[in-house]
Order: structure tokens, then sequence, then C-alpha cells
């Protein structure tokens, strides 16, 4: 056989082979054309994100009583079911929440919530929520009950800084004589004395616990004004004597102060030894507390200091001796 002819034959095959494997791919291709009715296979749809939104949440821990500030917050995005999970009264802007004071302790990264975490219902505690992790190291805090003339009218709030004010009524003297082992008692003429001084400054209130409110609708005694059934659309503060304990931060030998004041106090209001508060400015809470920056007060000073006149003994003396008398 000749060479040309053999070379006929062999792209023969190569050609009859290619067409029968480009056959099978078609069949393959087309699932067997007659073995199945069913529609060819589609593409699932890329499902879309669910929404998001800026939430304010804590940049730092946060203590019970402290006022928030814009370096204590943040903004996280969140999905709108993970913020509706937290049961509503978040913030969007941390305009919302600076200035306001935190109830109970928040920790970094907690989202701010109106309802949870904010001081309500006139400054009062939340039953149940840690204040040990509101008091600065080395300093205890102690509770003083107040009423609306020595707690600033009950209107004090955790976060507040308050000045403390010890008043002492004394009314006698001891006077050791010159002997040995003598004394003698004076017993002031008038009413007993009274020496005032602001012992303990700049101390910061970390609750405070009102008493139980009247049933709705009840009658509120007001020593001013006949009783009375209120039903404002606020809750406003009434002169209605009621009184607060507040829990204040102070340093322990304060405490001790604080402590021996409130024991050594009468039954009586304002009768033997008294302790109230004085409130501070917001604008002076990082101001260096200290006891030594004021005189105190007493009768004498009050003369000396303020010239306020003390009583004329001359309408009551002999005339002989008022001549002595000298101011």
């Amino acid at each position: 056989m000749k060479r040309s002819n053999r070379l006929l034959i062999l792209l023969g095959l190569i050609v009859a082979i290619s067409g029968a494997v480009a056959a099978a791919v078609v069949a393959n291709g087309s699932g067997g054309g007659t073995t199945s009715n069913g529609p060819s296979p589609t593409t699932l749809p890329t499902p879309t994100p669910e929404p998001t939104a800026q939430v304010v949440v804590a940049k730092q821990d946060i203590h019970a009583g402290d006022t928030i500030t814009a370096a204590m917050l943040t903004l996280k995005s969140m999905t709108l079911s993970e913020r509706d999970a937290l049961g509503g009264g978040t913030f969007a802007s941390v305009d919302q929440v600076v200035g306001r004071i935190a109830g109970s302790d928040i920790s970094n990264g907690k989202a701010i919530v109106d309802s949870r975490d904010f001081v309500t219902n006139g400054g009062a505690a939340v039953e149940g929520a840690d204040l040990a992790g509101s008091i600065a190291q080395g300093m205890d805090a102690v509770s003083m009950e107040v009423d609306q003339v020595t707690g600033v009218g009950t209107l004090l709030v955790p976060g507040d800084h308050v000045d403390i004010i010890l008043s002492v009524y004394v009314d006698q003297l001891a006077i050791t004589g010159v002997k040995a082992g003598t004394t003698t008692v004076l017993n002031f003429p008038a009413s007993p004395q009274v020496t005032t001084k602001m012992v303990i400054r700049n101390r910061r209130v970390l609750a405070t616990l009102l008493a139980p409110a009247a049933p709705e609708g009840a009658a509120v005694t007001n020593t001013a004004a006949p009783l009375v059934t209120p039903a404002p659309s606020a809750p406003l503060v009434q002169f209605n004597q009621r009184h607060m304990l507040v829990v204040v931060e102070v340093m322990p030998e304060e405490a001790e102060v604080i402590n021996w004041a409130q024991r050594a106090e009468l039954t009586a209001a304002r009768n033997y030894i008294d302790l109230s508060v004085a409130l501070r400015s917001r604008l002076d809470d990082a101001a260096k507390a200290s006891h030594t920056d004021t005189g105190g007060i007493t009768y004498y000073q009050l003369v000396q200091n303020y010239g306020v006149l003390p009583p004329d003994p001359r309408a009551v003396i002999p005339a002989k001796l008022g001549l002595v008398i000298q101011w």
C-alpha cells in the first residue's frame, strides 16, 4: 500500500473519533435529553443584609453616681434586631446622654439604656445594685439622715458633691482652777451656746433613699398649709417635712465624725448635735477637699467678724456696774 493511502486512512480515523467525543459531550450536557422533564437548575438570590443603627455605648467603666461626660461614651453599629433586644430606650447620639447621672455601674462596651442606667425617682437607689464598686479606693460610704431643712430640700441626687456642717450646742463650761483638783462649772445664763463648723468638704453622694411614697390620692401633711391632695402632672417636691437617707463617700476618719454626731444627737430635731449638708456647684467637683479652709462660727465670731450686736446687760444690772462695761 502506498504511503499516501495510509495517511488518508489515519486522518479519517482521527476525524471519526473526534466526532464521537463531541457527540458524547453534547449528550451529557443536555441531561440525557428525554430522561428528565424537570426544570433546569437556577441560582438562589443573595439575602439582603439587615439594616443597622448607631447606638451609644460606654467607652469605659462608669460608676453609679458619676455624671456622664462625652469622653465616657462612643457609638457602636448594631443590627436593628440587636438594638431592639435591649428593650428600647437606647440613644443614637452621645449628646442625648451627656450630663445624665448613672444610677448603677455601667461596664465598658455596654449599651446605654434610658430605663435602666440612669437615676430615677428623685435619685433613689436601685435595690440590689452593687454600690461597693462605686466607692473610690481608700474611702468609705456612710449614710446620713437629713430632712428638707438640713438636706437642701431633699433634692440631692447621686453624683452631687456636698459639704457637711456640724453644729454642737454647748450649755456648760468646765474651768479647771489654779489649784490642782479644783474644777468650776459655769452655766450659761441664757440659752445654750452654739458652735458651727463645716467639718467635711467636697464629698460625693453615692445614693439617696426616700421614704415610701404615699398612696395615690392620699392626703399629704404640709405644715405650711392645710391637708391637700396634690395631683401634679410632674413629680413636684413639696414642703412636707419628708426625710431622706444620703449615702456619702468619705474618708475613714470622717466616717467616725459622722457616726459620733448621729449617735450623740437627741431625738428632737436640731436640739443638741446637728448634721446638715450644703450642695456644691458642679464646677467645684474637682476642687481639693479640706476641712480646714473655713473658720467655723460661734456667737463670739458673729459679734467680732459680722458685727452682730450682743445682748446689752445694762438694763438688768446695777447702773454703777454698767459704767465699767466696755464693748
